[in-house]
């Protein structure tokens, strides 16, 4: 009989492994060609000027060496935290989810500072434009889901 301490564990672990591997599709989708993208985008909805896009471009490739090996050690992390899962070591996989949660918020910190810093080389009107393109991918994102809802 599976006592509630194990269940828990093996609740805890299921629970930890899907919040990683969310965060590791979520994380590896921002790797080196998703900051490409992103300055392309940026550039080509917001009008950039040519020393703007210079500066942005400039920013990503510094938030990009910044977040690498923060990437390398998540990734050894999440191997790590597979190995814990099948070896059903409990107290591993508390210590190893706490450890991805934590180098994924560093990699959202490098990602945050990095558009903080391109937002103060926008003029006032490109921050508006911005801010209204975050305000439509938000939309986007929830209509779906308050469609599921009814």
């Amino acid at each position: 009989m599976i006592s509630l301490k194990n269940k828990f564990a093996a609740c805890t672990a299921i629970a930890a492994l899907g919040a990683v591997s969310l965060f590791a599709a979520e994380t590896s989708a921002e790797g080196p060609h998703r900051h490409g993208h992103r300055g392309a985008f940026l550039s080509s909805q917001l009008n950039l000027t040519p020393a703007q896009q210079t500066q942005a471009k400039a920013i990503f490739q510094d938030a990009r060496q910044s977040a690498q090996p923060v990437r390398q050690q998540l990734k050894q992390t999440r191997q790590s935290l597979r190995t814990a899962v099948q070896t059903n070591n409990a107290a591993q996989i508390q210590q190893l989810a706490g450890n991805a949660g934590s180098e994924v918020g560093q990699l959202a910190a490098i990602r945050g500072a990095a558009m903080a810093k391109v937002y103060q080389i926008l003029t006032p009107d490109q921050q508006q434009k911005l801010a209204s393109l975050r305000a439509a991918r938000r939309a986007r994102h929830q209509a779906p889901a308050a469609g599921a809802q009814n």
